[in-house]
């Protein structure tokens, strides 16, 4: 501390330079720094600080930063003591000392109760005014500890007898005599006049369980023995034999030298709580089998809406860990669309204890959204005051699907319905241009509405028909087959078709034939196929793991416009391209007809 005071910047303190520093100063900073007790300085009105290496731990992280600064600033924590005391010996000029002095200083971050011995000495001039205070002391903190300790163990071991709930009683010696037992003791063990026998001679059923040798090891070791819902047979058949449950601590007794004087026992009978809470685990343990052998996920919540219980069905839907959803964490599981609307409901029910329902998608654990509906109702206390939640999550996904494909079903079919209709018009008014008389256009028409019911065969299943029910097949043969019908006799060549040999599945060929019906539909009322001049023409390469295919329509007499809103047959298009085949579609409206680009992963079109 000799080397920190010599190279400290002390102009920036309101000491000053060293050698502007008085001589009294001096002289107690010498005393100071050549003693090995703890020793302070406070100095001048700001009682700045300076110290020796005895007493530079007191501060702990403070030091080195405690040097030449006020001492308001270093112990702000213990202010309200020690100001009043030091400023009383700077105006009086008398010492001050305190014994086992709380000071409230604040240690790692927390305030921690401290207790020290010190003294203050006025240092002064020549004249009698007082410079500063001189310190020196140290910390009591462990002895005052240990002592209230102490005493705070001497007045347990004293009342206890008198009014424990739990047994007690004092052996004395290596015989185990017993001294004394309070009353508690005596109801546990169904004895009493106890005192001044030995334990054999007043439990010799104890001897055969084995206490006795525990209380010889408790005595000779010093070491304390402490029992768990110990099985403990009190008396035998003759004499009121009683089986109790207990916990127990044997606590050996020495005095102030270590040498054993005897074993101080407390028990307390816990054969009654034991049995309630078996009773409890077996009711818990039933109820857990019902709550988890039904398929609903159940929960229950506390009043202010925090989640504390899910069953089995919850963690097996989610795949969460048990834990991680309690309190608010549920509500990571909904979908994120759903996440606001779902928490602003659940909250109105909380506040006002209306019952909850609401549907809403949650996170299955395969990592996909699945739609559930949540109910819950509350418990109410006598008060009228909600005391708990309970409550149900129920899939209903495949409803949910299932109604949605009824929905798609019925404006599918009034969407093809539509179309038939036109395209039998549109055959109509072809076959009648070309055929040379009614018979041949009756034969012609009959040719072609077959053809058509063959390419309706292929998108049968893709809307509402059996799995099972379409055909693998090859993407020019199925092409060929849904525009047949659109086509009269020797007009094959308006079409071209021109790729390599790409393999279709059932499920990737009712997908092509939706997208495939809907463009030749659309060709026929609006395109190319609805004039005798049309062409059209479909080319398709394979990329990599991509198929790339275009389909260009070309009409001399008709202009072609963008449509002004998506119809049904292309949002269905849409769909089943990114959806199923993992694709794209785009459509380039040119003056002369579409060109559609369609996009598919080929291992998609094997499904």
């Amino acid at each position: 501390m000799g080397e920190r005071i010599r190279a400290h910047d002390w102009a920036a303190t309101p000491l000053g330079e060293p050698d502007t520093w008085p001589q009294p100063l001096r002289a107690a900073i010498s005393l100071c720094l050549k003693s090995n007790f703890p020793t302070a300085i406070y100095w001048g009105e700001d009682f700045c600080l300076l110290y020796n290496d005895a007493w530079s731990p007191i501060p702990g992280d403070r030091h080195p930063a405690a040097l030449g600064r006020p001492a308001i600033e270093v112990w702000s924590d213990i202010w309200a003591v020690v100001g009043p005391q030091l400023t009383r010996v700077m105006q009086s000029g008398e010492g001050f000392s305190a014994v086992d002095q709380m000071l409230p200083m604040v240690r790692n971050g927390a305030p921690q109760e401290t207790y020290w011995n010190y003294s203050f000495t006025p240092i002064c001039a020549n004249d009698g005014t007082v410079l500063g205070v001189f310190n020196q002391g140290h910390e009591t903190t462990q002895e005052v500890l240990a002592r209230a300790q102490t005493q705070s163990e001497i007045k347990r071991l004293g009342s206890m007898f008198a009014r424990a709930p739990t047994a007690a009683a004092i052996l004395r010696g290596p015989s185990h005599r017993i001294e004394v037992v309070n009353p508690a003791f005596t109801e546990l063990v169904g004895k009493s006049d106890l005192e001044g026998q030995t334990v054999v001679e007043a439990f010799p059923e104890l001897v055969a369980q084995g206490f006795l040798d525990l209380l010889n090891e408790v005595f000779s070791t010093g070491r304390a023995h402490v029992g768990r819902e110990v099985e403990v047979m009190f008396g035998g058949p003759s004499n009121g034999q009683r089986h109790r449950i207990v916990d127990f601590v044997y606590q050996p007794l020495a005095d102030p030298g270590g040498v054993r004087e005897g074993v101080f026992i407390q028990a307390t009978d816990v054969t009654d709580a034991v049995r309630v809470e078996a009773a409890l685990r077996e009711s818990e343990a039933k109820y857990e089998a019902i709550v988890n052998s039904i398929d609903q996920m159940i929960w229950s919540a506390l009043p202010n809406g925090d989640h504390d219980y899910f069953n089995s069905r919850w963690y097996d839907f989610t795949g969460v860990a048990q834990g991680d959803t309690d309190g608010t964490g549920w509500k990571v599981m909904f979908h994120p669309d759903d996440q606001e609307r779902a928490r602003e409901t659940w909250m109105h029910s909380v506040r006002t204890g209306e019952p909850y329902h609401i549907e809403y998608r949650l996170r299955h654990h395969t990592g996909r959204y699945r739609w559930v509906v949540g109910r819950a109702h509350c418990v109410r206390g006598s008060d009228g005051s909600i005391t708990r939640w309970f409550g149900t999550c129920t899939d209903i996904n495949d409803l949910k699907e299932a109604e949605a494909k009824r929905q798609l079903l019925l404006r599918e079919m009034d969407h093809r319905i539509k179309n038939l209709f036109t395209v039998a018009g549109g055959m109509i008014s072809m076959t009648a241009q070309t055929a040379p008389s009614v018979p041949a256009m009756a034969t012609s028409l009959r040719g072609r509405l077959r053809a058509l019911a063959k390419a309706h065969d292929l998108i049968r299943s893709a809307v509402g028909g059996e799995a099972g029910s379409g055909q693998p097949t090859s993407l020019r043969t199925l092409i060929q087959d849904i525009l047949q019908p659109h086509l009269g006799e020797g007009n094959e060549k308006r079409v071209s078709l021109n790729g390599p040999p790409i393999p279709l599945g059932e499920d990737a060929a009712v997908g092509l034939a939706l997208i495939f019906h809907e463009l030749a539909t659309n060709a026929m009322k609006y395109g190319a196929l609805g004039k005798a001049d049309g062409l059209l023409a479909v080319t398709w390469t394979s990329n990599g793991d991509r198929l790339e295919l275009s389909w260009a329509e070309q009409s001399s007499d008709r202009m072609i416009t963008p449509p002004l809103q998506t119809g049904f047959g292309s949002e269905l298009a849409q769909a089943t391209a990114t959806d199923q085949l993992g694709g794209t579609i785009s459509f380039e409206w040119r003056p002369t007809g579409v060109v559609v680009g369609l996009t598919a992963r080929l291992e998609n079109l094997q499904q």
